[in-house]
């Protein structure tokens, strides 16, 4: 063999060998994404969505659904959630606690499910709290309200209000705002109904109001004069109700059938376009305790109005939709504080999230997981909601 064909066999051994090197360190090359495995695509940010998405509440479902699926088309729009591709899984809990914990032992199963925005009533979330709270797996709820929730564990979080809280803001609004002395309270007898209206009577009294009268129904219920005619006798100058709108239209159309001329005050089951379609005439000029008011004139407000107007043929948005677009777009905020998305590390961030300015208003988290955040009050007009010209104080 001459000297020039070894130099060009050295020369062509060292550049395999250099390739081969290169391929190496490619192959075991840094992360890709945050929170991925090695030499794989970026994590991604899967969120469980669990509610009411048929039977008698579904409306309350399909909102909870429309605003996440506007999060998850901005957030994959800006790249994603540390780089991983965002998608929601629709889990059905038709408002029912035995039905929530199914849905919450499927999410708990997908390890790719690393937040769950849910679940929307009470009962069902205090019944699947405690399985998620054993798997680790961060729970925000757009909705539930019962004061229970609060020691159900440190996985367990919300962005509305306590039935407390929003109790005692209604009856000094009613009072002291609004200076309605004497007060008649229907409720829906359920965990959040009875407990709010319970709340409601205990801050109307301490303000120094009078209550009236109290009656109580069930839902599904359609006939309301017998318990609206006891209130009529004992001469209320406010009625509040304390339940949700598919029955409190009813109330309202059946108290103006009766003559009341009475203020209507509704607690946040009612905050829906749905009301005045139902209620009509009746429920015009009633007041609704909300936590997102669409007709606000902040522009990030706006901006998501359009984008529900869009995607579903000019409707307004709830406070269902707008908390659950908040939820996930402060669960993606935790897990970019995290740097990863995965589980411990977003319920870690939510914990030492501070301040985040939602499109349902400023959301910060005391000790428990409640969030601490203003009564906003809105009112039927021309078969709309728009803002209450007399607001609680603050």
């Amino acid at each position: 063999m001459s000297i020039t064909r070894k130099k060009l066999l050295i020369i062509s051994i060292a550049v395999l060998a250099l390739a081969l090197a290169l391929v190496t360190v490619a192959g075991c090359g840094g992360d890709s994404g945050s929170g991925g495995a090695s030499g794989s695509a970026a994590t991604p940010f899967k969120i469980g969505v669990a509610g009411s998405m048929t039977g008698q509440y579904a409306t309350y479902g399909v909102s909870q659904k429309a605003g996440a699926e506007i999060a998850m088309a901005e957030l994959n729009a800006a790249g994603g959630v540390n780089g991983g591709e965002v998608s929601i899984a629709i889990g059905d809990d038709l408002g029912d606690p035995q039905q929530a914990v199914l849905v919450a032992q499927k999410y708990i199963d997908d390890t790719d499910v690393v937040v769950v925005d849910g679940h929307l009533f009470s009962g069902a979330t205090i019944a699947a709290a405690g399985k998620y709270e054993s798997a680790g797996l961060p729970m925000i709820s757009p909705s539930a309200t019962n004061p229970d929730i609060s020691t159900l564990g440190a996985y367990i979080w919300r962005i509305c209000m306590t039935d407390a809280v929003q109790g005692v803001g209604l009856a000094n609004y009613s009072v002291n705002t609004l200076g309605k002395q004497k007060i008649a309270i229907m409720y829906d007898n359920n965990d959040y109904g009875r407990g709010l209206a319970d709340a409601y009577e205990a801050a109307v009294k301490a303000a120094k109001g009078t209550v009236v009268g109290k009656e109580q129904y069930a839902a599904g219920d359609t006939d309301f004069k017998a318990q609206l005619t006891k209130l009529k006798g004992a001469g209320p100058d406010l009625l509040f109700l304390s339940g949700y709108y598919p029955e409190g239209s009813k109330i309202a159309q059946q108290a103006r059938e009766l003559g009341m001329d009475v203020q209507l005050l509704g607690s946040d089951g009612y905050a829906s376009d749905e009301l005045p379609k139902l209620g009509g005439a009746a429920v015009e000029g009633m007041l609704v305790s909300t936590f997102f008011d669409y007709s606000s004139n902040d522009p990030a407000v706006q901006k998501f109005v359009k984008a529900y107007q869009d995607k579903y043929k000019g409707a307004n948005p709830d406070w269902f939709a707008a908390n659950s677009y908040d939820v996930i777009m402060l669960a993606a905020k935790a897990a970019e504080k995290a740097g990863k998305n995965d589980r411990t590390a977003i319920n870690d961030a939510l914990a030492q999230i501070g301040t985040y300015e939602g499109i349902s208003g400023t959301i910060k988290f005391d000790e428990n997981g409640d969030v601490v955040k203003p009564l906003t009050i809105v009112v039927v007009q021309h078969g709309g909601l728009a803002t209450a010209p007399q607001q609680p104080e603050q």
